[in-house]
């Protein structure tokens, strides 16, 4: 049936994507009517801003598509994360602290199978669990251009399944004077950081200086940015997975998704600064036959912040086991209960029917021997938690990161030959400087509040509220019921250094369809480390809080009457310089030192080469090109880290090398000036992480001394490897519009996932969560893409001031993971959602522009998780506004508003069901004022 439901779509797809050929195709019909009468349309304003991009993508060989300058500051866009879904088939992964974009998808293909570049320039790669690049670090501003290319050809890195995107920043040609000036300044506010009574103000800076001299063969642009924001993020995420409300065995058995239920809640509030400077310089030279340069572009992001959590959990407790762990006829323990005694209460059950832990012959209380949410410990055991913690928790969440890039090449004309060459270096980092922790706990209470077990009621699933009675009821409100549970100071630092050496030679041919071959080699090393330093653990023992309620300590700044629009009583926050001052002193007072040494245990360090060359040839058949080659790649990685297991502790290195080959032919058509048809089949791969294949493994433990997770590399891990199709349609009526349409098909083998195991364990919570990545067997991503932009120049005015702009891509995608429980039950691939679309009303005429954005990208699997029910990450859908008034060609004032709706930016779920919330997070809208000048 699954079989017949898939091929159902797949005729589906292929139906709609021969009526879109028709429509693009009569389109183009269209306007080879029109293309004989005269062009009256001006172009000025935002729509100028479009037609470089326009004319970009139509001259291209590959799928690509265009982000201008311009177009950058015209919504407010924190970062070019957000930036880039506004593209058609991109998608944005939210970073949950700060409701912004971090990491991009391309047709759903998560950051770790593109390639990310500045100016041509591979960037170092700062997230320390995978491959992704963190575009958090750069902000919408100082760029030329966003470039993404969706197909790729043989003088391209081979990494990419999903694409490549290349941020471009300006140089002193790409203006028409000799000499240019730029300022930019804006301001603004969070809403909900606002009415929150928190900081809540948004700043932004820029300045740009381009300069043309000695003939026009030389010039220099520089530019600086600088800005600040505030937020105030408000949270409800659950505390540990859902149950399902019969036993579960272990990890990877079949559960009832019917009835799940919610051990607990964590109420999440987060106070947010967030300050990004850097700039970008370009000296060029534009000789008669060479032309050279240097380039330069650093970007800095810090964020300081603090995350007050208040945590509603049910806890595990004891219970008793049954022999036969299948039984499902016996009857509750409170059914059960036929005395008590010096062990507690007695039991009717036999020792053939629940093991006799203690050995007496008697079923008591001393024979719970299994820490459960469940009645008992077997497949008669039913929901029943009987205890829970109430707590609240601070943490500091500070991070800074760096990108810079330099580059240094030139291109050569010596007649038919064409030379390219250059060398570069990136560098970037993430380092969470020193992170403060704390909390206060009534698990350690001394009257009975634990004496119950959680429930829960949902009238909106986004929104689960407690239902506390009894000496709990008070909890929430009265903080001199929690006692000090324990605090932690730590640091943590990745970093990523590389090299690269291009070199591309190509020769031109006369009188011959072959129009030139292309041949070429490139040099890259990657180093790589991350460090993790261990601080403070203790107590606050010699210091004046020491055995202090959280009330008596004077740590509370706030209370905070209501979160979420009102769904939440939030109660008390910390005051974030009170707890750096209260653990800096407890640290005095022990007698603690830094030692300034990290964690040996944590120590990773990873060095990748890669050695490449490629040949290709271009031909001409009147309107057909073809561009037909093959790329080889030898990669080699070298890893060390630390392993801790039964064989013993040290550091173990691991080396790996493997050779790819990827041809590709691409075919470009061009009937007339006016459409263009492209086709591509092409062969891409994905490289594992250089630390999955590591033979290391890490042992994580609680503060009892308890192992409760495990990582562990895999050095047998292959590179996934993809074949790609694509097929675009696209027309151009004019200089500022496009409809186009493409479709594309991958084929991924031994896709890399990673997804955490649970096992049972005799820990306080009952298990130990085991993380080792693996290959999958096969995926496909199969979809179609549309696209539109149009002025409406020539109706009646002002109505010809209007324009629209829009792009949807619906797409599916199947994965077998391989995992034997998961055996026949295709999953979507990871990260893809399977609709994503965006539309825009524009305007511009009287010196106005404006324009309404709606961005809406569906729900996706963010990871897999146990017993193949995973998290989902629901539907996300953003209105913006931006408008401008010019008035003059040098002066213009904007006005933006970002998250119009004020709804969330990060939805999860248990499975795909809205009604097992996981996460929930909620940015607020934000207001932004701009003017610019530019001569």
């Amino acid at each position: 049936m699954a079989g017949y439901k898939r091929a159902r779509q797949g005729r589906a797809l292929f139906r709609a994507s021969v009526a879109i050929a028709s429509i693009v195709a009569g389109t183009a019909a269209h306007a080879d009517e029109a293309a004989d009468a005269p062009d009256s349309i001006t172009v000025t304003g935002q729509r100028l801003s479009t037609v470089a991009a326009i004319e970009e993508k139509k001259k291209a060989d590959n799928v690509i598509d265009i982000i201008s300058a311009d177009n950058l500051g015209k919504l407010p866009d924190a970062n070019v994360a957000d930036a880039l879904a506004r593209i058609p088939g991109l998608s944005v992964i939210v970073n949950q602290d700060t409701g912004e974009g971090e990491y991009v998808a391309i047709r759903g293909l998560s950051g770790t199978y593109n390639a990310v570049y500045i100016n041509g320039v591979r960037v170092a790669q700062t997230d320390p669990g995978s491959r992704d690049v963190s575009l958090t670090v750069l902000p919408p501003n100082g760029l030329a251009s966003i470039r993404v290319t969706k197909t790729l050809t043989p003088d391209q890195d081979g990494d990419g399944i999903g694409g490549s995107i290349d941020f471009r920043t300006p140089t002193a040609f790409d203006f028409q004077n000799d000499l240019t000036l730029r300022a930019y300044g804006a301001a603004g506010f969070n809403q909900q950081a606002k009415d929150a009574g928190e900081a809540a103000g948004t700043y932004q800076g820029q300045l740009d200086f381009g300069k043309r001299f000695a003939d026009g063969r030389f010039g220099v642009f520089i530019s600086a940015n600088y800005g600040m924001n505030h937020g105030n993020g408000q949270e409800t995420e659950n505390d540990g997975e859902w149950e399902p409300y019969r036993w579960r065995k272990d990890s990877q058995e079949a559960i009832d998704q019917s009835n799940m239920h919610l051990p607990g809640i964590d109420l999440d509030y987060r106070r947010l600064q967030q300050k990004r400077y850097g700039g970008n310089v370009s000296f060029d030279y534009h000789g008669d036959h060479t032309q050279l340069y240097l380039r330069g572009q650093y970007s800095h992001q810090e964020q300081r912040g603090t995350n007050d959590v208040t945590d509603y959990r049910s806890r595990k407790t004891a219970r008793l086991s049954q022999v036969n762990i299948d039984d499902t006829t016996l009857v509750q323990p409170d059914k059960a209960v036929i005395g008590t005694g010096a062990k507690g209460r007695i039991y009717s059950y036999t020792t053939s029917q629940i093991v006799d832990a203690d050995g007496d012959g008697v079923i008591t209380d001393a024979d719970r021997n299994s820490s459960q949410y469940w009645s008992l410990n077997g497949r008669s055991g039913v929901w029943n938690p009987q205890a829970f913690q109430f707590a609240r928790n601070f943490s500091t969440i500070d991070q800074n990161q760096t990108l810079y890039t330099i580059d240094l090449g030139g291109h050569t004309d010596a007649g038919r030959l064409q030379l390219d060459y250059d060398a570069s270096y990136s560098g970037g980092s993430r380092a969470t400087p020193e992170s403060y922790s704390i909390s206060y706990n009534c698990d350690k209470c001394t009257f009975p509040l634990n004496a119950q077990g959680l429930d829960w009621v949902s009238a909106d699933p986004r929104f689960p509220h407690v239902d506390l009675t009894g000496p709990a009821a008070n909890v929430e409100h009265d903080s001199s019921l929690l006692p000090f549970d324990g605090l932690n100071v730590s640091r943590d630092r990745q970093k990523d250094s590389r090299i690269a050496f291009r070199f591309d030679a190509r020769y031109n041919f006369e009188g011959s369809v072959l129009d030139y071959v292309k041949v070429g080699a490139k040099f890259l090393q990657s180093k790589r480390q991350y460090d993790y330093y261990p601080g403070y653990g203790g107590d606050l023992s010699g210091t004046p809080l020491d055995g202090l309620n959280l009330k008596q300590s004077g740590l509370v700044q706030k209370e905070v009457m209501s979160v979420l629009g009102g769904q939440y009583y939030y109660g008390d926050v910390f005051n974030r310089g009170k707890v750096v001052a209260a653990i800096n002193a407890a640290m005095k007072a022990n007698g603690f030192t830094d030692s300034g040494l990290p964690d040996l245990t944590q120590r990773k360090r990873g060095t990748e080469r890669v050695y490449a060359a490629y040949a290709l040839a271009h031909f001409h058949f009147d309107a057909l090109q073809v561009i037909a080659g093959t790329r080889f790649e030898r990669r080699e990685t070298h890893n060390v880290g630390w392993s801790d297991d039964s064989a013993g502790s040290g550091f173990i290195a691991t080396d790996r090398g493997y050779n790819v080959l990827l041809p590709s032919v691409t075919a470009i058509w061009r009937p007339d000036d006016k459409n263009v048809v492209r086709a591509a089949i092409w062969t891409g791969y994905s490289p594992p992480e250089y630390g999955f294949i590591a033979a290391s493994q890490s042992v994580s433990r609680n503060s009892k001394g308890e192992v409760v997770g495990i990582s562990r590399g895999n050095p047998d891990l292959k590179a996934a490897r993809a074949l790609n199709l694509d097929l675009s349609l696209e027309t151009y009526p004019d200089a500022t519009s496009i409809v186009s349409a493409g479709v594309y098909y991958k084929r991924i083998s031994n896709f890399i996932f990673t997804g955490g195991n649970e096992v049972n364990a005799n820990t306080s919570v009952g298990t130990v969560v085991i993380d080792q990545p693996q290959n999958g067997q096969r995926a496909t991503i199969y979809g179609v893409e549309l696209n539109i932009i149009k002025g409406l120049q020539g109706i009646t005015p002002p109505f010809d001031g209007f324009g629209i702009e829009g792009n949807i891509t619906v797409q599916k995608s199947s994965a077998e993971t391989g995992l034997a429980y998961r055996a026949g039950k295709p999953i979507r691939f990871v990260n893809t959602p399977h609709l994503i679309y965006n539309a825009a009303l524009t305007y511009q005429k009287y010196g106005v522009e404006a324009k309404l954005s709606y961005n809406y990208r569906g729900k996706y699997i963010e990871s897999l998780r146990d017993n193949a029910v995973d998290k989902w990450v629901q539907p996300n859908r953003s209105l913006d506004f931006h408008s401008r008034y010019n008035f003059n060609k040098h002066f213009a004032l904007d006005f933006d508003v970002g998250n119009i709706l004020g709804g969330w930016k990060y939805y999860t779920t248990k499975g795909d069901n809205p009604s097992y919330q996981k996460d929930y997070m909620e940015p607020g809208r934000t207001f932004l004022f701009r003017a610019s000048y530019v001569y």
